[in-house]
């Protein structure tokens, strides 16, 4: 902590003295100004206030116990030593008035000196460090404040508005006043926000900067405040005077996010609530659906509640089919499923638009059916109602959506077939896996015996022995497969697909192909729903 002193006398040697009586620097003082008188001194006052000022009473002009006044007045912090030739009651007095911290005789002595700077500096340390604690207190104090807050806000989006706890806890943080009234919902989530993460190398780096956009933006315009939903969108409770000024306040956002980190974002937007904290929910949900809109006009930053009409639904299979499905998939056909979806699918491509929320629902449905199956068996796997609920909640196009729901389902298929056929060993377990994983790439069974540690002709061995197939057939067989679902669910070229398979000349994989199902590729994609 270094720190400053100015030593004020209208005697050129008294100053020169008070300088030299003692070394300040071990006091942690390094800087020593001096002044002739007070007029000037408080012009170097102005300018940067000392911590100590060391000054003497009768001085022509502004004498010492009217330059104490003023500094205290002025700059209360700053620690006042009045040197006198005087040892008067009445000037005492005076200073203590003035807030003076010590009143010294002349002459000086270095040591008188040295104890008065120790003393002073050491009330100075303990104020400062006094200071340091309060303000830590108080940054803990906010925080503590603002993740009170911040919970209470999402109890109330998510939860029960109309809980007595939650009512209280939103009358004690201010909430119940703020949200009365007049408030919209804003819901803003960041564009291809999974592929924009590995731009900024961390997801919650990019969260974070559209974050701080949008709070400047709030703080600017007095409109209201964020609510940190989740990773990659957040949420904002606006009050705005007029539909103008939201739409020009979210205009403005759209740019400055666009132009600051070069990332876009969507936004749904509620109507506004008149309801207070009760009304809240209704309005979230309201902007989730809203922003659903996204996935149909992918172009479109800002959606509103109501502003598309006459959507369509994807009506959910019947319950008897929805039996029927099951019994088929706990029998390890999952056929009638694959033909299920291969209809939904076309249907989402062709017709429309559909609805968000009921594509959502078909696909909550159908993924239920699969962890219901899997459970059933005695599988681990659980996730895939979760998979499809993150799927339509990154997703920003339908297109995307439906090439996700076709990986999701597939792996399903792939897996529950997995389970009716004889279970390999790990290290059979191990190599199918590392062809599932590279089979883009030109791998051969010397790799593959390399990923497991073994040798080529005892792995080959091993390989037929527990799928009754050979390495080389397998591999194929994978990729045909592979190919054969970027046909249904993508709209790459012929060659482009043969690339993303792992055949690199498109000849072969045509001949390849043909052998495998029958028909060219050309063929194939002409059939395939």
């Amino acid at each position: 902590m270094k720190l400053s002193a100015l030593i004020v006398d209208d005697e050129p040697l008294m100053r020169i003295g008070i300088e030299m009586a003692i070394d300040w620097a071990c006091y942690g003082i390094h800087e020593v100004l001096t002044a002739p008188n007070g007029r000037v001194a408080l012009q170097m006052i102005e300018q940067q206030p000392p911590d100590i000022l060391l000054t003497d009473v009768r001085m022509p002009g502004i004498d010492g116990l009217e330059l104490s006044r003023i500094v205290k007045e002025r700059w209360s912090r700053v620690k006042v030593v009045i040197i006198s030739g005087y040892d008067d009651f009445s000037y005492a007095k005076k200073c203590i008035s003035y807030g003076v911290t010590d009143y010294i005789l002349k002459p000086i002595d270095g040591k008188t000196l040295s104890t008065a700077i120790e003393k002073i500096v050491h009330e100075i340390q303990e104020e400062h460090q006094k200071l340091q604690e309060q303000a830590a207190m108080s940054q803990r104090l906010n925080q503590t404040f603002g993740i009170a807050r911040q919970k209470v806000l999402k109890d109330i989006l998510f939860g029960d508005a109309a809980s007595l706890e939650l009512q209280r806890y939103s009358k004690l943080l201010g909430l119940e006043h703020a949200l009365q009234g007049g408030v919209a919902v804003a819901l803003v989530k960041i564009h291809s926000f999974r592929e924009k993460s590995t731009v900024f190398r961390d997801g919650g780096l990019l969260h974070f900067a559209v974050q701080n956009i949008l709070e400047e933006l709030l703080r600017i315009h007095q409109l209201g405040e964020l609510v940190d939903v989740r990773l990659g969108s957040l949420c904002l409770l606006l009050r705005p005077e007029d539909h103008a000024i939201l739409e020009q306040f979210v205009n403005q956002a759209l740019k400055a996010i666009s132009e600051t980190i070069r990332v876009q974002t969507a936004w749904g937007i509620s109507g506004i609530n008149e309801g207070g904290v009760s009304g809240m929910r209704r309005c979230y949900e309201e902007a989730a659906r809203a922003l659903k809109l996204r996935l149909l006009y992918p172009d479109t930053r800002m959606f509103q509640t109501g502003g598309v009409s006459e959507l369509k639904s994807l009506p959910l299979p019947g319950a008897e089919s929805l039996k029927s499905l099951y019994q088929a998939l706990a029998l390890g056909n999952v056929q009638p499923f694959q033909a299920l979806l291969d209809s939904a699918f076309k249907e989402l491509a062709s017709g429309g638009p559909y609805d968000p929320d009921s594509i959502e629902a078909y696909y909550l449905e159908m993924a239920g059916i699969l962890e219901t199956v899997h459970r059933d068996r005695g599988s681990e796997r659980s996730d895939f109602l979760e998979q499809v609920r993150e799927a339509h909640y990154f997703c920003d196009t339908l297109q995307d959506v439906l090439e996700r729901m076709n990986d999701i389902f597939q792996t399903a298929f792939l897996e529950l077939q997995s389970q009716f056929r004889k279970p390999y060993s790990k290290v059979i377990r191990d190599v199918i896996d590392y062809l599932n994983a590279n089979f883009k790439r030109d791998i051969s069974l010397a790799d593959a015996a390399g990923h497991v540690y073994l040798n080529r002709s005892y792995l080959s061995h091993l390989f037929g022995q527990e799928t009754g197939s050979n390495f080389s057939d397998f591999l194929t067989e994978l990729r045909i497969e592979k190919a054969k679902e970027l046909f249904r669910s993508t709209t790459l070229k012929n060659y482009e697909i043969a690339d993303e398979v792992g055949y690199r000349d498109f000849r072969h994989f045509g001949q390849i192909f043909k052998k495998h199902t029958g028909m060219t590729p050309s063929e194939y994609r002409k059939v395939v729903p």
